[in-house]
C-alpha cells in the first residue's frame, strides 16, 4: 500500500511538472528606450503650369473701354477727343506679357487766331472760332496701341509688374482741311500721354490678382495627410517653398516651384497640423524630386506578418510536439528586436528570443540571422525543459521572421503613382511618375521598425 501510493505521489509529480507553465520573465531590455532618428528633408521641383485665360479676362473687363481727352485754350487750337478699344489681344513670350489693342478715335476740334484778355484772364477770341472735326459724323479714324509687362512674384506671393508702352500708331491721318491743320500729331502725343498713364493702372490690376489663394490651397492641400491604401497615412509635412521667375508662352504661365520637405507614412492618421504658408525662399534651380520617406512600421503591424507565417504551425522535437500558438514583436532593446513565442503541445508557455534586424540593399530583404533565445527564456528552459532548448526552435524563427519588402515597394510605388496623378482640387491638376523606390536602412526604435525609403521622381503641376 505504501509503495502504490508512492508510485502515485510520484506519477503526480511528474504530471504536474509536465504541465508546468514555462513563463520566464520579460527581457530586461524591453523597457529600454532608444533616442528618436533625425528628420531627413527631401526636396521637390514642380514645374507649374498656369493658364492665365481667367485672370487675363478680369484685366480685361476692369479696363475702360472708352478714353476722353481734351485741352481748352483761348488763343490756337483747342481740341477733345474720344478712343473706343476692341478687345485686348494677349500673347506671352519669354519673361513677358505683351498685349494689343486697335480702336477708333475721333476727334473735335476749334480754332482762334488771337485772343484779349481785357475782359477776363481766361481770354476771349476776337475773331468767331473755327469749328472743325474728324472722325465725326464719319467713320472714326484707326489706331493700335500695344503694352508690355514684365511680371514677377513678390515674397508674398503678390504679383509686380513693371508695364510700359510699346506702340501706339494711327492708321488714318486726321487732317483738317478748313485750316489746314494735321492733328494727327497732336492726337497722339496726347493719346500717348494718356496711354503712358494707364501702365501704373495697369500694374495695379496685375497686382490685384490674387495667387496667394491658390498657392495656399496646393500648401494645405499637401499638408494634409492622405490615406495610402494598406500602408496608412502618408504625411508631407512641407518646410520652404521657392519659385523660379516667370516664363510665358502664349497665354501661359510657366514656373518652377521648389519645396523641402519632410515626408512620413504612419499606419495611424497622424495629427494635422497645417504649417502656414512661408514667405518665398531664394530659388535654386533643380530637376524632378528626390524623396528620403520614414516609413513608421509598428510592431503590432509586424507582429501580423510573422503570425500569418508561423501561427498554427508545429514541429517535433525529440517526439514532443511544439505548436506555436501566437508570434509577436514586443519592442526593441538597443538594436534587438524582442519577440514572444506562445506555445502548446507537449508543454505550454512563452519563449523570448532575440535577434538584430539586417538589411541586405541588394535584396531588400530583412532578416534576424542571430536570433536566439533570450538569456531569461534559457535560462527557465534548462530547469524546466531542457529538451526545448532547441535549434529547431530558433531554426524556424529565422526562416519565418524574414521579410522580402520588394513586393511591398511594388505595391507603394503604384500607390504613389496614382496619389501624384490626380486632381488636387477643381481646376488643380498634378501630374507625375515614379521611377524608383527602395529602402536605404533599417531603424529599430522602443515601439516601432523605421524603414527608410527612397523614392525619386518628377511632378508637374497646371492650374
Amino acid at each position: 500500500m505504501k509503495i502504490r501510493l508512492f508510485h502515485y505521489l510520484i506519477l503526480l509529480t511528474v504530471t504536474l511538472y509536465s504541465c508546468k507553465t514555462i513563463e520566464p520573465v520579460l527581457p530586461e531590455g524591453i523597457v529600454k528606450t532608444l533616442p528618436p532618428l533625425t528628420q531627413r528633408t527631401s526636396s521637390l521641383s514642380l514645374p507649374i503650369e498656369i493658364n492665365l485665360e481667367p485672370y487675363l479676362k478680369e484685366v480685361e473687363k476692369s479696363l475702360p473701354k472708352t478714353m476722353r481727352g481734351s485741352e481748352n485754350n483761348c488763343s490756337g487750337v483747342s481740341y477733345a477727343y474720344k478712343f473706343d478699344r476692341e478687345p485686348i489681344k494677349f500673347e506671352g513670350k519669354g519673361p513677358y506679357l505683351k498685349y494689343e489693342v486697335n480702336g477708333k478715335y475721333l476727334l473735335n476740334l476749334n480754332y482762334c487766331p488771337e485772343c484779349t484778355y481785357m475782359f477776363d484772364n481766361k481770354g476771349t477770341c476776337v475773331i468767331p472760332r473755327i469749328y472743325a472735326s474728324c472722325g465725326v459724323g464719319e467713320p472714326m479714324r484707326k489706331a493700335s496701341v500695344a503694352y508690355s509687362s514684365k511680371i514677377s512674384v513678390s515674397p508674398e506671393f503678390k504679383l509686380n509688374a513693371l508695364t510700359e508702352l510699346t506702340k501706339f500708331e494711327t492708321t488714318d491721318p486726321c487732317e483738317i482741311t478748313v485750316f489746314q491743320y494735321d492733328a494727327t500729331d497732336k492726337l497722339r502725343k496726347e493719346v500717348t500721354a494718356e496711354l503712358k498713364n494707364l501702365e501704373k493702372e495697369i500694374d495695379a490690376q496685375i497686382g490685384e490678382v490674387d495667387i496667394r489663394t491658390d498657392i495656399e490651397e496646393v500648401w494645405e492641400m499637401i499638408s494634409t495627410p492622405q490615406p495610402i491604401a494598406s500602408y496608412g497615412f502618408l504625411s508631407i509635412q512641407p518646410k520652404e517653398i521657392a519659385l523660379s521667375t516667370i516664363n510665358f508662352d502664349q497665354k501661359k504661365a510657366q514656373l518652377q516651384l521648389n519645396m523641402t520637405f519632410v515626408p512620413q507614412v504612419t499606419l495611424q492618421a497622424p495629427e494635422s497640423k497645417s504649417a502656414p504658408l512661408p514667405k518665398l525662399s531664394e530659388f535654386k534651380k533643380g530637376n524632378g524630386f528626390e524623396i528620403n520617406l520614414d516609413i513608421l512600421a509598428t510592431y503590432d503591424s509586424l507582429t501580423s506578418i510573422l503570425s500569418k507565417e508561423l501561427a498554427g504551425k508545429s514541429i517535433l522535437i525529440k517526439k514532443n510536439l511544439v505548436v506555436f500558438d501566437s508570434v509577436g514583436i514586443e519592442s526593441a532593446a538597443g538594436n534587438k528586436l524582442n519577440f514572444r513565442v506562445a506555445f502548446s503541445g507537449k508543454r505550454k508557455g512563452t519563449l523570448f528570443m532575440v535577434g538584430t534586424p539586417v538589411f541586405d540593399s541588394v535584396s531588400q530583404i530583412i532578416s534576424f540571422p542571430d536570433m536566439q533565445f533570450d538569456l531569461e527564456t534559457k535560462n527557465a528552459l534548462l530547469k524546466t525543459a531542457k529538451w526545448l532548448f532547441n535549434p529547431k526552435i530558433t531554426d524556424l524563427m529565422r526562416q519565418k521572421a524574414t521579410f522580402d519588402l520588394i513586393p511591398h515597394l511594388s505595391t507603394l510605388q503604384k500607390q504613389l503613382e496614382k496619389e501624384v496623378n490626380r486632381e488636387i482640387s477643381k481646376g488643380i491638376d498634378l501630374r507625375g511618375s515614379i521611377y524608383t523606390v527602395s529602402v536605404g536602412s533599417i531603424h529599430p526604435l522602443t515601439d516601432k521598425l523605421v524603414v527608410r525609403v527612397h523614392a525619386g521622381g518628377k511632378l508637374s503641376l497646371k492650374m
